[in-house]
């Protein structure tokens, strides 16, 4: 079945947000089909032109990836929250919304009256969505932060990975945010049948230290047991080589990945042609295999250097091995796989004439229209389309704009 509708198609969302993490989940519901209206200070999100370098060959025009990403298909509007007449926009825009959703500190959305309660008060049965660093209770509530701080070192992230003696790992932009975003987005959809259901306003709150605290659950659930701290492991003290990963002969990195119940130990012996192995009393068991484990990846070390990763590629797939490639971000644009998957998609972008290709939603519905909907908005782009579509005249309309309440492009 082939539609144009998507599963939010009819949702309105108002976005008062800014960077990452809220601005993506309001993406990947416009993604859905809803309609979603941005709210942009006069200086517009933080996030425009924030990306990193960009190759320096490249001279012709190019569009703002950062910002279209997490922006894609939304309504523009640019809104001077610090007047009154300002907040009285975004109240009559919250009105007639579904979802109302901020990542405004505690303080900023006490003085702009974008508060649950100043929400509730002009939309009673809006979902309120609210995403920050460490949530709205406890010692540090309401404190700026960004993934860097409040998702990986508070969090926990920094402090599980890497070797031993390696000082904290540095993250990516947006890991942290962008997985706080789906956290967001999983709540927001629980939260609107919830509402559809009893017709009642509901509250959501997503923390970045929250979710990250999730993503090392499987680790924190057994510290919470034992009290004991999660000792980090040296490659070359890792216990098995069925886990572990390996430097090729071309200075690629392969990633093996077999935990049990499947004893893996022979496929892996042919794969690397140590079929000895097999019947060698130090390797019988799973349990004798950890105890020489040092040993085993020291030997691996040495085989897998005799191979580029190509070959060992067609040997690991020809023994049922469970590995996969350590990619660079280019082979992962390259990668045909993705392009099955559907990872990637095509955006023009009116500001430079040009078309790109950006990273689509990370999932997809059978039967329903899930996809980019169109670039990212200019600063104000729909300022007056929106609020003529929030039931202001024309005279009210340029009212606001002679006044800067509102501004476009």
């Amino acid at each position: 079945m082939t539609t144009t509708r998507g599963p939010l198609d009819g949702v309105r969302v108002v976005e008062v947000a800014n960077m990452i993490a809220g601005p993506s989940a309001a993406a990947l519901m416009a993604d859905l089909g809803a309609t979603v209206v941005k709210v942009e200070p006069p200086t517009g999100d933080i996030l425009r032109g924030g990306h990193r370098p960009l190759d320096p060959t490249i001279t012709a025009p190019y569009p703002d990836p950062w910002w279209q990403l997490d922006n894609r298909g939304k309504q523009g509007i640019v809104v001077d929250l610090t007047t009154d007449a300002g907040v009285e926009v975004v109240h009559r825009l919250a009105a007639d919304a579904d979802v109302f959703l901020t990542n405004l500190t505690d303080d900023r959305r006490a003085r702009y009256r974008l508060t649950p309660d100043d929400i509730r008060a002009v939309a009673p049965t809006v979902v309120y969505a609210h995403v920050g660093g460490y949530g709205s209770a406890g010692p540090v509530a309401g404190a700026p932060a960004y993934d860097m701080t409040a998702f990986f070192a508070r969090g926990g992230v920094q402090g599980v990975i890497g070797q031993p003696d390696d000082p904290p790992h540095a993250f990516r932009p947006g890991q942290g945010d962008h997985t706080t975003a789906l956290a967001l987005l999983s709540a927001i959809l629980a939260a609107l049948r919830q509402r559809d259901r009893d017709g009642t306003f509901q509250s959501v709150q997503v923390a970045l230290y929250q979710v990250a605290t999730w993503t090392l659950s499987s680790d924190l659930t057994v510290t919470l047991l034992d009290g004991a701290p999660l000792e980090r492991t040296a490659r070359a003290d890792w216990p098995t080589p069925l886990t572990c990963r390996f430097r090729c002969a071309d200075d690629r990195w392969i990633a093996l990945c077999m935990p049990g119940p499947k004893d893996y130990w022979d496929n892996f012996c042919v794969a690397v042609d140590r079929l000895d192995w097999t019947a060698d009393p130090r390797f019988a068991d799973g349990t004798e295999r950890f105890r020489h484990g040092p040993e085993l990846v020291a030997a691996c070390d040495e085989i897998f250097a005799t191979r580029p990763r190509t070959a060992w590629a067609d040997r690991l797939d020809a023994a049922g091995v469970i590995w996969a490639p350590v990619q660079s971000l280019t082979e992962i644009t390259e990668d045909p796989q993705a392009e099955a998957l559907g990872i990637f998609t095509t955006l023009e972008d009116p500001a430079t004439a040009t078309t790109f290709r950006t990273v689509a939603a990370p999932f997809r519905i059978d039967g329903s229209h899930v996809a980019v909907r169109g670039p990212a908005p200019g600063l104000g782009e729909h300022t007056v389309s929106v609020l003529r579509d929030a039931g202001y005249d024309e005279a009210t309309i340029a009212e606001l704009l002679a006044n800067g309440v509102v501004r476009t492009t």
